[in-house]
């Protein structure tokens, strides 16, 4: 069987990029073969990905891969019953995925990770990833960076802002059970055509809401000058800053978590950030000291043990820095 495509909702592939499509616009589209090379053609066109090598497994080759959703939020499903391979590029999307059948291994720049089982998992976002795929089919949710962070917002303090997760976490069960009962309930929703666009929006929120209970993460507040793939390293940079800024860390050590040189990581800071490395974890501590005493209480809370937890020894130098900073001095804020 040649392959095929199958648009539900048009004669033709839509041939607009995701971002020339309104946000709420229907798509549903699939693709299938029994031909192991056409098949990697189209999954490497769909995925946006490169160097995908394809060989037969012990089964039959066939495939199919099905998307369902909008520009926020796509359902998809996979099976390819041949080994993949290939490199996934730069993308601001997050996308959580299953396997009903085999597994996958992601190398990516800070590790690696192999699904177990059924349980979902995350692959990384704003950075490329190598991946290797047995004989499989999986379910896949892909989830607009913007729409994602959005609704992220609700948890978080600020305006919408980039959402790490830790990839190694195992989710619990209670977490796992309510991601398959927000799942089973938002699919019909989301796939069907039929669906108002605010009934679907709201099914796509709820899904992000759970995603969000079962996997523990951080929001980071990096510049979006360094959320491009250009950048991807200087960012990892920043993120490293914002998880460790309460311990013991030099500029070394952030050069380090990012791969770069330490000279290199100064220039990269200086071009970008108007900072060198150890200016840019100076602020960022400030900014823990000052959320920690906005959600104080003066009665209890002293200045001296928030600014100490976060690095800082000297009161009269952090007091001059803080009030530079915030244009206040650390006990109004706290008094606020």
């Amino acid at each position: 069987m040649p392959s095929t495509y199958m648009p539900a909702t048009g004669p033709a592939p839509d041939e607009r990029a995701p971002d020339e499509r309104a946000p709420d616009e229907f798509r549903r589209d699939a693709w299938s073969s029994d031909d192991i090379e056409e098949a990697r053609d189209s999954l490497q066109t769909v995925l946006a990905g490169r160097d995908f090598r394809a060989r037969v497994g012990p089964e039959p080759f066939a495939f199919r891969f099905a998307s369902a959703g909008d520009a926020r939020l796509a359902l998809q499903t996979g099976t390819f019953t041949g080994h993949l391979q290939g490199t996934i590029p730069w993308s601001r999307d997050y996308v959580v995925s299953w396997f009903q059948q085999g597994s996958v291994t992601i190398d990516h720049p800070t590790g690696q990770l192999t699904s177990v089982g059924t349980r979902p998992f995350l692959t990384p976002t704003e950075t490329s990833f190598s991946f290797v795929m047995t004989p499989h089919r999986h379910g896949i949710v892909q989830i607009d960076g913007a729409f994602f962070e959005e609704v992220a917002t609700e948890r978080h303090a600020g305006p919408a802002q980039r959402i790490v997760f830790d990839y190694a976490a195992v989710p619990s069960d209670v977490a796992l059970a309510a991601w398959q009962r927000t799942l089973g309930t938002a699919t019909p929703t989301i796939v069907d055509p039929r669906t108002p666009p605010l009934a679907r929006h709201s099914a796509q929120t709820a899904i992000v809401r759970t995603l969000l209970d079962v996997f523990p993460w951080r929001a980071v507040d990096v510049p979006d000058t360094l959320r491009t793939e250009r950048t991807k390293r200087l960012r990892l940079a920043a993120e490293y800053v914002h998880a460790y800024a309460d311990q013991a860390i030099s500029s070394a050590d952030i050069a380090t978590a990012a791969g770069l040189h330490t000279r290199t990581l100064q220039q990269l800071m200086n071009e970008h950030l108007g900072s060198s490395p150890s200016k840019y974890l100076r602020h960022v501590r400030l900014d823990r000291v000052r959320q920690d005493l906005v959600a104080g209480d003066p009665g209890t809370t002293l200045v001296s043990e928030v600014a100490g937890r976060w690095g800082f020894g000297n009161m009269g130098r952090f007091s001059a820095a803080y009030l530079a900073r915030f244009g206040e001095h650390p006990k109004d804020t706290l008094a606020r």
